[in-house]
């Protein structure tokens, strides 16, 4: 799959990794369709924080592809919607 990789402020790369696995009981994996670029994104890029993160780009929408055994609120085939703030799944903004 393409992976946008962050280098330095200022540059990115596209790169090429494995496609992910379930590694944990509570993974999820989704085909992304749509992405964004969140402004916390930019920090790294502009050169505000040292490093880019992990996360980049997470707000997404797309199509629940794998899940781990203790996920219980998603199943494949799910049509889902990534915010900016990260989803546990239990919280009030997340129900």
């Amino acid at each position: 799959m393409k992976y946008a990789e962050f280098v330095k402020a200022g540059e990115m790369k596209v790169v090429d990794k494995s496609m992910p696995k379930i590694e944990k009981d509570g993974d999820v994996i989704i085909k992304v369709l749509r992405t964004c670029v969140c402004g916390s994104d930019l920090w790294a890029y502009r050169g505000l924080e040292e490093q880019g993160h992990e996360n980049a780009g997470h707000e997404i929408i797309g199509v629940i592809e794998e899940v781990g055994k203790d996920i219980t609120t998603v199943k494949k085939g799910d049509f889902v919607i990534a915010p900016f703030t990260h989803g546990c799944g239990h919280c009030r903004a997340c129900l």
